[in-house]
């Protein structure tokens, strides 16, 4: 499902409407020399994410290229305006692990993410409620992976019927 695809009167997605191997694509993210520069500068000033120089000496990058958490900053916009679109309404995070970049973000880049529901819980301790689990796959223009992580959130459970 690409969330351009909906509007924003979507239903509301409780845990129990998202269940294991479920998959959306929110996206997508075009990346610019000057907000990875001034994404970089501000949070992670290594030379190869803000100086042309630098960056074509480095044996890795060759050319200018996002930070890591920069790509996590656009993956995790994509998320949240596509959780808007589809009807996901999280409570609050619980974790992130296994974030791993496997590929370098260059401007010119567009990205876009991919996400597979993974495990839903309900909580025993609130009926209320439950831990929704995903892996989000960050894919650039190419098709290519360039970074995945693995999510929980609190949610939601839909409301007893009176």
């Amino acid at each position: 499902m690409n969330a351009s695809d909906t509007d924003d009167a979507s239903p509301r997605l409780w845990l129990e409407d998202l269940a294991p191997g479920r998959t959306f694509r929110f996206g997508d993210y075009p990346v610019t020399r000057e907000e990875v520069i001034e994404f970089a500068s501000r949070y992670d000033p290594q030379p190869y994410h803000i100086d042309d120089a630098a960056a074509a000496a480095n044996p890795v990058f060759g050319r200018i290229c996002a930070s890591g958490m920069h790509t996590m900053a656009m993956a995790h916009s994509l998320q949240m305006r596509g959780f808007g679109q589809v009807g996901i309404h999280p409570i609050a995070g619980a974790g992130m692990d296994e974030l791993r970049v496997l590929r370098p973000v260059f401007p010119g880049d567009t990205l876009h993410i991919e996400i597979e529901i993974t495990e839903t819980r309900p909580l025993r301790s609130r009926e209320d409620r439950g831990l929704l689990s995903y892996l989000t796959s960050v894919v650039n223009q190419d098709g290519v992976v360039v970074m995945t992580y693995r999510s929980t959130l609190f949610m939601d459970r839909r409301p007893a019927q009176a």
